[in-house]
């Protein structure tokens, strides 16, 4: 799971940079198959769902005019991966 955060994480900052070249719908069928196995973290990846949604949503308004908004829609999609990859990475994470 973590391979394909990471892989969706990589495509999301390829889009921010070049908003027209990259379609993040694939990257949304995929995690939307991951989900399905996500056990107890599936309201996580509903949220990184979402994110990514609105990431997507957003792409046009970031390649017209660097609007804000978009920005920030890219930025709260990064943060949301960032977060389901790192529950992936520290599995034992209960203090000692």
């Amino acid at each position: 799971m973590r391979e394909v955060l990471q892989r969706v994480k990589e495509k999301l900052e390829q889009s921010f940079d070049n908003p027209g070249a990259y379609d993040l719908e694939q990257c949304l069928r995929e995690l939307e198959q991951l989900k399905a196995t996500a056990g107890d973290k599936q309201q996580m990846m509903e949220d990184v769902i979402r994110a990514i949604t609105h990431a997507k949503n957003a792409q046009a308004q970031l390649a017209n005019a660097g609007d804000e908004s978009a920005t920030n829609a890219f930025a709260e999609a990064y943060r949301a991966l960032d977060q389901a990859i790192e529950s992936y990475s520290n599995v034992d994470n209960d203090p000692v």
